[in-house]
């Protein structure tokens, strides 16, 4: 997943509205997972779900290209919005579902979590998390979202996630939420461009359903 924030900030500015949705329609998706809440972003929500993964500790791993990392200086100013806030907001690749995660009792953006088309085609889930919310077993939480939006909302039977080799609290959270170690490509490249070893991880059920958010209709029938 690249995320793109150009053209986010200068929108900072305008006048949000709260947003109180709590099932899913045709705009956006909604699920809760405890004190987490997981739905789908205003503009201001994913400016700051993509600060969460901008510092260099997370770039390790997720490799962005340099113009969708936000910048030290306004990453202070991103993580300061008031979930529920901003303009309606339309996603940057046309083949991914992101859901902002948001601590209800902190009031705060707190990571991203999206089903998304993988190197292979098929569904893929990934996403990442504030430095402050990592290595307190909440990637597990993360990764068990990205499962019930595929398999609960949007009618995927499999799901796959890859994890750079080495990347040892990713792997444990992806096991942790139900994911089983499988067989995949030796390498993936990141949107940087750097090539880098996988691991791979994967999940199945055999019934699924809808929900009446909008669907991922883009996977061949083959990889599903």
């Amino acid at each position: 997943m690249l995320p793109a924030t150009k053209g986010i900030f200068d929108r900072l500015t305008r006048r949000g509205r709260l947003m109180t949705k709590r099932t899913c329609d045709r705009q956006g998706h909604v699920l809760r997972d405890g004190r987490f809440l997981f739905r789908t972003p205003t503009a201001w929500e994913y400016a700051a779900a993509v600060a969460c993964g901008s510092d260099p500790a997370a770039q390790r791993w997720l490799g962005w290209q340099r113009d969708s990392i936000v910048a030290r200086g306004a990453r202070a100013d991103a993580l300061r919005v008031v979930p529920g806030t901003g303009p309606d907001w339309e996603s940057p690749d046309p083949q991914s579902i992101d859901l902002v995660m948001i601590d209800v009792e902190a009031n705060r953006c707190v990571g991203l979590v999206s089903v998304h088309t993988g190197e292979d085609g098929g569904p893929e889930t990934g996403g990442y998390l504030a430095p402050d919310y990592r290595g307190r077993g909440n990637g597990r939480v993360l990764f068990a979202a990205g499962l019930t939006l595929a398999h609960e909302h949007l009618g995927l039977p499999r799901v796959r996630a890859g994890a750079e080799v080495g990347n040892v609290a990713s792997a444990r959270s992806l096991l942790a939420a139900g994911l089983a170690r499988v067989a995949g490509p030796p390498t993936y490249r990141l949107p940087d461009g750097r090539e880098t070893e996988a691991w791979w991880f994967q999940h199945s059920v055999p019934r699924t359903t809808r929900c009446g958010g909008p669907q991922a209709t883009w996977f061949p029938a083959s990889l599903l």
